[in-house]
């Protein structure tokens, strides 16, 4: 239990590997697609489906009812394990330890000590160079945060990732590189006179971005029936702001929350099993927050309150969801840095298809699409864009107070 434990742990820190593949991130773009009018199976039966399987059939239910027919195979599997020399090799082996043969080393003394003490880590892993040495060994590396710390030398080997210096986001500096560009100097191939003319009855600044044009009316008013690639307005954003305090009461009810992370598991789980998942748990929620919760509340029954909070700035369920997350990307793309920029160049380009064809099992599927996610993340029509920044400020305020959590769903990662 405790390897499989650490072996989960670990999926999330690192994932590497190399084999052949022919991949690209843009081959996971139609898994990021939701539709609210997909009808889901009721949650009961996607309980009953999902249901685990026992890990072992013991013969019997309870302790003290083991039943009066002996069974010879049940009696000689008890008889024999305790004297098996061969150790049973237990399910995702192999995967990890193609995670740890490729992992940096510098992560080594981190984990390399909690292994040692995992009944039923194989010995090829054990014995690994780099492994094998940090037995009963202390990491020397101490990330500043905890470095203070008195007696941090008792500390379970289990927790000693969180002494690695990489592990503290503080500690990691990402620069804003200042690319010089020499612009070329502009060549007009079109007479003059015809352009100066044109300019009269058509102003170029009417067109520009953040100019007042023709559609000021519009954009003064709610947009009728929202639909996914419908133009953001200001009254639909401040619209939305105002429905964000109720959302997060709803979301921080516990039970409320609970109910909402099992009807996100078992939504996990049917996307899997239709071959409508990208394939990383959690992606799909990153990338469209909002229709996301639109469609666990449905799965989880907690439609009347949430439809109660939506109506009172007079959305329905997929008017605000679009609303939502058109606003969201939008946000998110004010707030890119320089690097993040560059990323979703690459990941738009697949700079990296060398890197991503050089992986092995199924590491190399869910890199590119951990690409694609954010790529989907931080696209965002321009006019969107412009007005968003226009409401910046309130909805900045609102999703600072929230910690970036909409009615329990995480929409933007720092």
């Amino acid at each position: 239990m405790k390897s499989k434990l650490f072996f989960s742990t670990l999926m999330a820190i690192v994932m590497g590997c190399s084999g052949v593949w022919a991949i690209a991130p843009y081959d996971f773009a139609p898994k990021f697609k939701v539709d609210l009018d997909e009808e889901l199976p009721p949650i009961t039966e996607l309980r009953e489906q999902f249901r685990p399987a026992p890990v072992y059939d013991r013969k019997y239910k309870y302790y003290w009812r083991i039943g009066n027919q002996f069974d010879r195979e049940f009696a000689q599997t008890i008889r024999r394990y305790g004297s098996r020399d061969r150790r049973l090799k237990w399910e995702g082996e192999d995967e990890f330890y193609a995670m740890i043969k490729n992992m940096d080393p510098k992560m080594y003394p981190y984990i390399g000590p909690y292994l040692h003490t995992v009944p039923g880590i194989p010995e090829k892993i054990l014995n690994m160079p780099g492994i094998k040495e940090t037995k009963n060994k202390f990491p020397t590396r101490i990330a500043p945060q905890v470095a203070d710390i008195e007696d941090l030398e008792m500390l379970s080997p289990v927790f000693y990732f969180l002494l690695m210096p990489e592990a503290w986001k503080d500690n990691t500096e990402h620069e804003e590189i200042q690319i010089p560009r020499k612009l070329p100097e502009p060549v007009n191939k079109y007479r003059l006179k015809l352009l100066n003319d044109i300019s009269r009855i058509i102003r170029p600044e009417d067109f520009a971005p953040g100019a007042v044009a023709a559609s000021k009316v519009e954009k003064s008013l709610r947009t009728i029936n929202p639909t996914e690639n419908s133009p953001l307005t200001s009254p639909d954003i401040e619209a939305f702001v105002g429905t964000l305090d109720e959302l997060n009461n709803f979301g921080d009810n516990l039970m409320v929350e609970l109910r909402l992370i099992e009807a996100g598991n078992l939504l996990e789980a049917w996307e899997k099993a239709n071959d409508k998942s990208p394939g990383v748990p959690g992606l799909k929620d990153l990338v469209n927050p909002c229709v996301r919760l639109v469609q666990k509340v449905r799965l989880a029954g907690l439609e009347g309150e949430f439809k109660s909070i939506i109506a009172k700035q007079g959305f329905n369920e997929k008017e605000w969801a679009y609303t939502c997350d058109k606003t969201v990307k939008a946000y998110r793309v004010l707030n890119m840095t320089q690097i993040e920029t560059r990323a979703v160049k690459f990941y738009k380009k697949n700079v990296f298809e060398d890197v991503l064809n050089s992986y092995e099992y199924k590491y190399g599927e869910m890199i590119a699409a951990t690409m694609q996610s954010i790529v989907e993340m931080y696209t965002a029509p321009l006019e969107d864009v412009l007005e968003v920044k226009k409401n910046y400020k309130a909805i900045e305020d609102s999703l600072t107070k929230s910690h970036q959590r909409i009615g329990a769903q995480t929409i933007y990662l720092k």
